[in-house]
């Protein structure tokens, strides 16, 4: 890995392992994403699996209708939307492996919520939207 991507994926790491509720977190963050985009029926899905942690054992029926909207060929993703979407999978994720059914998902998988939100925000460069993500993460990751 470069140096910059080592230091993107220790901020991901350092910003998840503070989190207190992860998956309520994470669907936060989804939230501030999902603004600027519109919401898909799959990331409607994601935000109401994390705020209802009685639903969170659902977590990998909703990340299998994420997963399959975004490698459906006859519905073809912007760069931002395919972001978006993976955030709406890891909520997903974390919900599923925090209502503990097995098999769960990969441990990591809430590493990768800031840096998926910091690229979309560099990928849409949108104020709003980095204003909004930035609130939802706490800032961004120092950059040289």
């Amino acid at each position: 890995m470069s140096g910059r991507m080592d230091r993107m994926a220790l901020w991901g790491r350092s910003l998840f392992e503070r989190q207190r509720d992860p998956v309520v977190w994470a669907g936060g963050v989804l939230e501030a994403a999902s603004v600027t985009l519109g919401k898909f029926p799959e990331i409607e899905a994601a935000l109401a699996l994390a705020v209802d942690s009685a639903r969170w054992s659902e977590g990998r029926a909703v990340f299998d209708g994420i997963r399959q909207r975004g490698l459906d060929k006859d519905r073809p993703l912007t760069a931002a939307e395919g972001l978006c979407l993976r955030l709406a999978e890891l909520v997903a994720k974390l919900a599923h492996n925090a209502a503990g059914p097995p098999p769960p998902f990969d441990y990591h998988a809430g590493w990768q919520v800031g840096p998926i939100a910091y690229r979309l925000a560099g990928e849409l460069k949108d104020p709003a939207l980095d204003h909004r993500l930035a609130a939802a993460l706490d800032g961004w990751p120092e950059t040289e």
